[in-house]
Protein backbone atom coordinates (compact mmCIF):
# COMPACT_ATOMS: atom_id res chain seq x y z
CA UNK A 1 0.00 0.00 0.00
CA UNK A 2 1.43 3.25 -0.97
CA UNK A 3 1.26 6.32 1.19
CA UNK A 4 -0.82 9.18 -0.14
CA UNK A 5 1.19 11.71 -2.10
CA UNK A 6 1.46 14.98 -0.31
CA UNK A 7 0.50 18.08 -2.22
CA UNK A 8 3.62 20.03 -3.06
CA UNK A 9 3.81 23.48 -1.46
CA UNK A 10 4.30 26.37 -3.81
CA UNK A 11 7.75 27.89 -3.74
CA UNK A 12 7.85 30.99 -1.55
CA UNK A 13 7.79 34.29 -3.39
CA UNK A 14 11.07 36.11 -3.15
CA UNK A 15 10.92 39.88 -3.13
CA UNK A 16 13.41 41.46 -5.49
CA UNK A 17 16.39 42.94 -3.75
CA UNK A 18 15.74 46.57 -2.92
CA UNK A 19 18.05 48.76 -4.90
CA UNK A 20 19.10 46.15 -7.40
CA UNK A 21 20.20 47.06 -10.93
CA UNK A 22 16.62 48.19 -11.76
CA UNK A 23 15.47 48.90 -8.18
CA UNK A 24 15.08 52.14 -6.32
CA UNK A 25 16.53 52.90 -2.92
CA UNK A 26 14.42 54.59 -0.24
CA UNK A 27 15.44 57.48 1.96
CA UNK A 28 15.14 56.82 5.68
CA UNK A 29 12.51 58.65 7.69
CA UNK A 30 15.17 60.18 9.94
CA UNK A 31 16.92 61.78 6.96
CA UNK A 32 13.60 63.00 5.54
CA UNK A 33 12.86 64.77 8.82
CA UNK A 34 16.30 66.38 8.65
CA UNK A 35 15.62 67.62 5.09
CA UNK A 36 12.31 69.16 6.21
CA UNK A 37 14.12 70.88 9.08
CA UNK A 38 16.97 72.21 6.94
CA UNK A 39 14.51 73.59 4.35
CA UNK A 40 12.31 75.15 7.07
CA UNK A 41 9.27 73.51 5.50
CA UNK A 42 9.48 75.53 2.27
CA UNK A 43 9.89 74.39 -1.33
CA UNK A 44 13.50 74.95 -2.32
CA UNK A 45 12.52 75.91 -5.87
CA UNK A 46 9.46 78.18 -5.62
CA UNK A 47 9.48 79.04 -1.90
CA UNK A 48 5.97 77.72 -1.23
CA UNK A 49 5.16 77.03 2.44
CA UNK A 50 4.64 73.26 2.63
CA UNK A 51 3.51 73.16 6.25
CA UNK A 52 -0.04 74.43 5.77
CA UNK A 53 -2.93 73.95 3.41
CA UNK A 54 -2.98 77.17 1.37
CA UNK A 55 -6.73 76.70 0.79
CA UNK A 56 -7.77 76.44 4.43
CA UNK A 57 -4.70 77.72 6.29
CA UNK A 58 -4.65 74.59 8.45
CA UNK A 59 -1.39 72.78 9.28
CA UNK A 60 -0.51 70.19 6.67
CA UNK A 61 2.65 68.57 5.30
CA UNK A 62 2.32 68.25 1.55
CA UNK A 63 5.86 68.44 0.16
CA UNK A 64 8.18 65.66 -0.99
CA UNK A 65 11.82 64.90 -0.33
CA UNK A 66 13.31 64.72 -3.83
CA UNK A 67 16.66 63.52 -5.14
CA UNK A 68 19.16 65.56 -7.11
CA UNK A 69 21.09 62.50 -8.24
CA UNK A 70 18.47 59.76 -8.54
CA UNK A 71 17.65 56.94 -6.14
CA UNK A 72 18.00 54.40 -8.94
CA UNK A 73 20.46 53.88 -11.83
CA UNK A 74 17.74 54.77 -14.34
CA UNK A 75 16.36 57.89 -12.68
CA UNK A 76 16.50 61.55 -13.80
CA UNK A 77 20.01 63.00 -14.19
CA UNK A 78 21.59 59.51 -14.15
CA UNK A 79 24.62 59.24 -16.42
CA UNK A 80 25.44 56.04 -18.35
CA UNK A 81 28.01 55.14 -15.68
CA UNK A 82 25.67 55.84 -12.76
CA UNK A 83 25.14 52.51 -10.98
CA UNK A 84 23.31 51.00 -8.03
CA UNK A 85 26.27 51.49 -5.70
CA UNK A 86 26.33 55.22 -6.30
CA UNK A 87 22.52 55.48 -6.04
CA UNK A 88 22.62 53.71 -2.68
CA UNK A 89 25.34 56.05 -1.39
CA UNK A 90 23.46 59.26 -2.17
CA UNK A 91 19.90 58.27 -1.32
CA UNK A 92 20.42 59.03 2.38
CA UNK A 93 22.80 61.97 1.81
CA UNK A 94 21.08 65.25 2.88
CA UNK A 95 23.19 67.32 0.47
CA UNK A 96 21.64 65.28 -2.37
CA UNK A 97 18.05 65.78 -1.15
CA UNK A 98 15.69 68.73 -1.63
CA UNK A 99 12.30 69.57 -0.20
CA UNK A 100 9.99 70.34 -3.14
CA UNK A 101 6.33 71.00 -3.71
CA UNK A 102 4.57 68.49 -6.02
CA UNK A 103 4.68 70.84 -9.00
CA UNK A 104 8.40 71.58 -8.73
CA UNK A 105 9.11 67.89 -8.03
CA UNK A 106 7.40 66.92 -11.28
CA UNK A 107 9.20 69.60 -13.27
CA UNK A 108 12.73 68.78 -12.11
CA UNK A 109 12.23 65.07 -12.79
CA UNK A 110 10.39 65.35 -16.12
CA UNK A 111 12.76 67.99 -17.50
CA UNK A 112 16.05 66.62 -16.21
CA UNK A 113 18.03 68.43 -18.92
CA UNK A 114 16.48 71.74 -17.88
CA UNK A 115 17.39 71.09 -14.23
CA UNK A 116 20.94 69.67 -14.29
CA UNK A 117 22.67 68.37 -11.19
CA UNK A 118 24.91 71.42 -10.80
CA UNK A 119 22.02 73.89 -10.87
CA UNK A 120 19.88 71.94 -8.39
CA UNK A 121 22.82 71.52 -6.03
CA UNK A 122 23.51 75.27 -6.20
CA UNK A 123 19.84 76.04 -5.52
CA UNK A 124 19.76 73.61 -2.60
CA UNK A 125 22.87 75.02 -0.95
CA UNK A 126 21.67 78.61 -1.44
CA UNK A 127 18.32 77.78 0.16
CA UNK A 128 19.90 76.13 3.20
CA UNK A 129 22.38 79.00 3.55
CA UNK A 130 19.57 81.57 3.46
CA UNK A 131 17.57 79.70 6.08
CA UNK A 132 20.56 79.52 8.41
CA UNK A 133 21.36 83.19 7.83
CA UNK A 134 17.77 84.24 8.52
CA UNK A 135 17.65 82.17 11.70
CA UNK A 136 20.84 83.72 13.06
CA UNK A 137 20.29 87.32 11.88
CA UNK A 138 20.81 90.21 14.29
CA UNK A 139 19.01 93.52 14.44
CA UNK A 140 21.93 95.20 12.61
CA UNK A 141 21.18 93.09 9.51
CA UNK A 142 17.82 94.63 8.70
CA UNK A 143 17.61 96.38 5.32
CA UNK A 144 15.21 98.16 2.99
CA UNK A 145 15.00 96.72 -0.51
CA UNK A 146 14.41 98.72 -3.72
CA UNK A 147 14.06 97.44 -7.29
CA UNK A 148 14.14 99.90 -10.23
CA UNK A 149 12.90 98.80 -13.66
CA UNK A 150 12.41 100.61 -16.95
CA UNK A 151 9.64 99.95 -19.46
CA UNK A 152 11.11 100.85 -22.83
CA UNK A 153 13.17 97.82 -23.84
CA UNK A 154 11.98 95.35 -26.49
CA UNK A 155 11.68 92.61 -23.85
CA UNK A 156 9.99 93.05 -20.50
CA UNK A 157 12.28 93.71 -17.54
CA UNK A 158 11.36 91.53 -14.59
CA UNK A 159 13.00 91.32 -11.17
CA UNK A 160 10.68 90.02 -8.48
CA UNK A 161 10.72 91.24 -4.91
CA UNK A 162 11.25 87.62 -3.86
CA UNK A 163 14.44 87.47 -5.96
CA UNK A 164 15.95 90.40 -4.10
CA UNK A 165 14.75 89.07 -0.73
CA UNK A 166 16.60 85.80 -1.33
CA UNK A 167 19.73 87.60 -2.48
CA UNK A 168 19.62 89.79 0.62
CA UNK A 169 19.26 86.76 2.88
CA UNK A 170 22.30 85.17 1.27
CA UNK A 171 24.31 88.19 2.45
CA UNK A 172 22.84 88.38 5.92
CA UNK A 173 20.19 91.04 5.35
CA UNK A 174 16.55 90.76 6.28
CA UNK A 175 13.90 92.92 4.59
CA UNK A 176 12.84 95.51 7.16
CA UNK A 177 9.68 96.30 5.19
CA UNK A 178 8.06 95.07 2.00
CA UNK A 179 10.48 95.40 -0.91
CA UNK A 180 9.37 98.18 -3.26
CA UNK A 181 9.40 97.67 -7.02
CA UNK A 182 9.67 101.01 -8.84
CA UNK A 183 8.82 101.00 -12.56
CA UNK A 184 9.92 104.11 -14.38
CA UNK A 185 7.19 105.51 -16.57
CA UNK A 186 7.59 104.57 -20.22
CA UNK A 187 8.83 107.16 -22.74
CA UNK A 188 6.20 109.03 -24.72
CA UNK A 189 5.90 109.29 -28.51
CA UNK A 190 9.06 111.45 -28.66
CA UNK A 191 11.18 108.83 -26.89
CA UNK A 192 13.52 109.68 -24.03
CA UNK A 193 12.93 113.41 -24.17
CA UNK A 194 12.84 116.05 -21.43
CA UNK A 195 9.45 114.81 -20.25
CA UNK A 196 10.79 111.25 -19.86
CA UNK A 197 13.78 112.34 -17.78
CA UNK A 198 11.62 114.51 -15.57
CA UNK A 199 9.40 111.49 -14.89
CA UNK A 200 12.43 109.30 -14.14
CA UNK A 201 13.68 111.76 -11.55
CA UNK A 202 10.23 112.16 -10.03
CA UNK A 203 9.88 108.36 -9.78
CA UNK A 204 13.27 108.10 -8.05
CA UNK A 205 12.43 110.94 -5.71
CA UNK A 206 9.06 109.42 -4.78
CA UNK A 207 10.61 106.04 -4.00
CA UNK A 208 13.39 107.52 -1.88
CA UNK A 209 11.30 110.08 -0.02
CA UNK A 210 11.71 109.50 3.69
CA UNK A 211 14.08 106.57 3.17
CA UNK A 212 17.41 108.33 2.76
CA UNK A 213 16.71 110.75 5.57
CA UNK A 214 16.45 107.83 7.99
CA UNK A 215 19.63 106.58 9.57
CA UNK A 216 18.10 103.74 11.56
CA UNK A 217 15.24 101.33 11.13
CA UNK A 218 12.13 101.41 13.28
CA UNK A 219 13.96 99.02 15.62
CA UNK A 220 16.83 101.47 16.15
CA UNK A 221 19.52 99.55 14.27
CA UNK A 222 21.65 100.99 11.42
CA UNK A 223 19.69 101.14 8.18
CA UNK A 224 21.00 99.11 5.25
CA UNK A 225 19.75 99.81 1.73
CA UNK A 226 19.66 96.96 -0.81
CA UNK A 227 19.25 98.12 -4.42
CA UNK A 228 19.06 96.49 -7.84
CA UNK A 229 18.24 98.21 -11.13
CA UNK A 230 17.49 97.16 -14.69
CA UNK A 231 16.98 100.25 -16.83
CA UNK A 232 18.73 102.49 -19.34
CA UNK A 233 22.23 103.38 -18.20
CA UNK A 234 21.75 107.18 -17.92
CA UNK A 235 18.74 106.60 -15.64
CA UNK A 236 20.76 104.24 -13.44
CA UNK A 237 23.61 106.76 -13.17
CA UNK A 238 21.04 109.33 -12.09
CA UNK A 239 19.66 106.85 -9.58
CA UNK A 240 23.10 106.18 -8.13
CA UNK A 241 23.87 109.86 -7.67
CA UNK A 242 20.53 110.43 -5.99
CA UNK A 243 21.10 107.47 -3.67
CA UNK A 244 24.40 109.01 -2.67
CA UNK A 245 27.56 107.40 -1.40
CA UNK A 246 26.43 105.52 1.69
CA UNK A 247 28.55 102.99 3.55
CA UNK A 248 25.49 100.84 4.17
CA UNK A 249 24.39 100.75 0.52
CA UNK A 250 24.44 97.29 -1.05
CA UNK A 251 24.08 96.94 -4.82
CA UNK A 252 22.98 93.70 -6.45
CA UNK A 253 23.54 92.63 -10.03
CA UNK A 254 21.27 90.57 -12.27
CA UNK A 255 22.88 87.74 -14.23
CA UNK A 256 21.00 85.98 -17.05
CA UNK A 257 21.95 82.56 -15.69
CA UNK A 258 22.18 83.07 -11.94
CA UNK A 259 19.54 85.73 -11.34
CA UNK A 260 20.63 87.91 -8.40
CA UNK A 261 23.02 85.29 -7.05
CA UNK A 262 26.70 86.06 -7.50
CA UNK A 263 28.00 83.77 -10.27
CA UNK A 264 31.33 83.18 -8.51
CA UNK A 265 31.74 84.57 -5.00
CA UNK A 266 35.42 83.59 -4.90
CA UNK A 267 36.49 84.99 -8.27
CA UNK A 268 39.16 87.73 -8.24
CA UNK A 269 38.04 91.10 -9.61
CA UNK A 270 38.85 91.89 -13.24
CA UNK A 271 41.84 94.03 -14.10
CA UNK A 272 40.77 97.54 -15.02
CA UNK A 273 42.91 99.86 -17.14
CA UNK A 274 42.80 103.58 -17.91
CA UNK A 275 44.06 105.19 -21.11
CA UNK A 276 44.29 109.01 -20.78
CA UNK A 277 43.40 111.54 -23.45
CA UNK A 278 45.92 112.65 -26.01
CA UNK A 279 47.01 116.26 -26.36
CA UNK A 280 44.83 118.78 -28.10
CA UNK A 281 42.06 121.25 -27.41
CA UNK A 282 38.97 119.20 -28.18
CA UNK A 283 36.24 118.29 -25.69
CA UNK A 284 37.33 115.87 -22.96
CA UNK A 285 35.42 112.61 -23.33
CA UNK A 286 35.32 109.56 -21.04
CA UNK A 287 34.45 106.15 -22.44
CA UNK A 288 33.54 103.48 -19.87
CA UNK A 289 33.87 100.39 -22.08
CA UNK A 290 33.02 97.61 -19.64
CA UNK A 291 30.08 95.73 -21.19
CA UNK A 292 31.34 95.89 -24.77
CA UNK A 293 33.98 97.49 -26.93
CA UNK A 294 33.06 100.74 -28.67
CA UNK A 295 34.46 102.06 -31.94
CA UNK A 296 36.12 105.45 -31.48
CA UNK A 297 34.51 106.51 -34.75
CA UNK A 298 31.11 106.26 -33.04
CA UNK A 299 32.28 108.68 -30.35
CA UNK A 300 33.89 111.07 -32.82
CA UNK A 301 30.62 111.15 -34.77
CA UNK A 302 28.81 112.31 -31.61
CA UNK A 303 31.47 114.71 -30.28
CA UNK A 304 33.52 116.43 -32.95
CA UNK A 305 37.22 116.61 -32.09
CA UNK A 306 36.75 114.55 -28.92
CA UNK A 307 39.83 113.73 -26.86
CA UNK A 308 38.86 110.32 -25.54
CA UNK A 309 39.99 108.80 -22.25
CA UNK A 310 39.07 105.13 -21.92
CA UNK A 311 38.41 103.09 -18.80
CA UNK A 312 38.04 99.43 -19.67
CA UNK A 313 38.96 95.86 -18.78
CA UNK A 314 40.74 93.02 -20.53
CA UNK A 315 37.55 91.47 -21.92
CA UNK A 316 34.51 93.76 -21.75
CA UNK A 317 31.31 91.72 -21.39
CA UNK A 318 27.81 91.93 -19.96
CA UNK A 319 28.59 89.27 -17.33
CA UNK A 320 31.57 91.19 -15.98
CA UNK A 321 30.30 91.30 -12.38
CA UNK A 322 31.11 87.99 -10.69
CA UNK A 323 30.70 89.13 -7.08
CA UNK A 324 30.54 92.22 -4.89
CA UNK A 325 34.32 92.55 -5.14
CA UNK A 326 33.95 93.53 -8.81
CA UNK A 327 31.91 96.61 -7.84
CA UNK A 328 34.39 97.63 -5.15
CA UNK A 329 37.39 97.13 -7.47
CA UNK A 330 35.70 99.23 -10.18
CA UNK A 331 35.25 102.11 -7.79
CA UNK A 332 38.79 101.99 -6.41
CA UNK A 333 40.34 101.78 -9.88
CA UNK A 334 38.30 104.61 -11.41
CA UNK A 335 38.29 107.15 -8.56
CA UNK A 336 41.82 108.62 -8.97
CA UNK A 337 41.58 108.79 -12.77
CA UNK A 338 38.20 110.51 -12.57
CA UNK A 339 39.59 113.19 -10.27
CA UNK A 340 42.56 113.80 -12.57
CA UNK A 341 40.32 113.99 -15.64
CA UNK A 342 38.02 116.54 -13.99
CA UNK A 343 41.04 118.66 -13.01
CA UNK A 344 42.18 118.78 -16.64
CA UNK A 345 39.22 120.81 -17.94
CA UNK A 346 36.75 123.45 -16.84
CA UNK A 347 34.25 122.29 -19.46
CA UNK A 348 31.67 119.50 -19.07
CA UNK A 349 33.01 115.98 -19.60
CA UNK A 350 31.23 114.00 -22.30
CA UNK A 351 30.44 110.58 -20.82
CA UNK A 352 29.85 107.41 -22.87
CA UNK A 353 28.88 104.69 -20.36
CA UNK A 354 28.78 101.16 -21.80
CA UNK A 355 28.62 99.16 -18.59
CA UNK A 356 26.61 96.70 -16.46
CA UNK A 357 23.66 98.13 -14.56
CA UNK A 358 25.17 97.79 -11.08
CA UNK A 359 28.34 99.60 -12.15
CA UNK A 360 26.23 102.42 -13.61
CA UNK A 361 24.56 102.90 -10.22
CA UNK A 362 27.94 102.76 -8.49
CA UNK A 363 29.34 105.36 -10.88
CA UNK A 364 26.44 107.66 -10.09
CA UNK A 365 27.05 107.19 -6.38
CA UNK A 366 30.72 108.04 -6.93
CA UNK A 367 29.70 111.32 -8.57
CA UNK A 368 27.83 112.26 -5.40
CA UNK A 369 31.08 112.57 -3.40
CA UNK A 370 33.77 115.13 -4.23
CA UNK A 371 32.91 115.16 -7.93
CA UNK A 372 31.04 118.39 -8.64
CA UNK A 373 32.09 118.49 -12.29
CA UNK A 374 29.31 118.65 -14.91
CA UNK A 375 28.84 115.62 -17.18
CA UNK A 376 26.91 115.22 -20.42
CA UNK A 377 25.72 111.61 -20.58
CA UNK A 378 25.29 109.86 -23.93
CA UNK A 379 23.37 106.75 -24.97
CA UNK A 380 22.48 105.10 -28.26
CA UNK A 381 19.24 106.07 -29.97
CA UNK A 382 17.03 103.58 -31.89
CA UNK A 383 19.28 103.95 -34.95
CA UNK A 384 22.37 102.95 -32.95
CA UNK A 385 23.97 106.41 -32.91
CA UNK A 386 25.24 107.97 -29.70
CA UNK A 387 23.27 111.07 -28.76
CA UNK A 388 23.39 113.31 -25.66
CA UNK A 389 20.70 112.26 -23.20
CA UNK A 390 21.05 114.32 -20.05
CA UNK A 391 23.39 116.56 -18.12
CA UNK A 392 24.47 116.04 -14.55
CA UNK A 393 25.48 119.32 -12.99
CA UNK A 394 27.00 120.05 -9.59
CA UNK A 395 25.05 118.35 -6.83
CA UNK A 396 24.09 120.12 -3.62
CA UNK A 397 22.69 117.57 -1.13
CA UNK A 398 19.46 118.83 0.47
CA UNK A 399 18.92 118.87 4.19
CA UNK A 400 16.49 115.94 4.15
CA UNK A 401 18.84 113.71 2.15
CA UNK A 402 16.57 113.56 -0.91
CA UNK A 403 17.65 115.49 -3.97
CA UNK A 404 14.89 117.26 -5.92
CA UNK A 405 14.65 116.57 -9.64
CA UNK A 406 16.61 118.71 -12.09
CA UNK A 407 14.88 121.25 -14.23
CA UNK A 408 14.44 119.20 -17.43
CA UNK A 409 15.33 122.24 -19.53
CA UNK A 410 18.93 121.90 -18.34
CA UNK A 411 19.10 118.19 -17.62
CA UNK A 412 18.19 116.40 -20.79
CA UNK A 413 17.93 116.26 -24.54
CA UNK A 414 20.90 118.47 -25.23
CA UNK A 415 21.68 119.61 -28.78
CA UNK A 416 24.44 117.80 -30.71
CA UNK A 417 27.85 118.72 -29.35
CA UNK A 418 30.53 120.38 -31.44
CA UNK A 419 34.21 120.94 -30.84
Amino acid sequence: MTSPRRKARPAPKVKPAKGGPRGRFSTSEAVKRLVWTWAAGHCEQCGQDLTQDFRTGKPMRWGAVAHVLPASPKGPRASPTYGATHAKQVTDEPDNLMLLCPGCHDRVDIDADGYPTEDLTHTHRDHISQIRMAASRGETQRAMGLIFLSQHFASENVIRARDLAQAMLAEGMWADKAIEVVRFRAPGPEGRDAHYWKNVELDIQASLAGRLAARTSEFGDPLNLAVVGLADIPALIRLGRQLGDRNNRFLFSRDRTHGLRWPDSGAPPPLFSFHPTEGGRGPVTLLLALSAEVALADIQAAVKGARVATFTTTTPNYNLIRNRGTIEAFREALQPHLSALEASTDQPIHLFPVMPAALAIEFGALLSTQHAHPYIVYDRDPSGRFVPMMELGPRTPPADGVEPPHDPRSATCLPPTTA
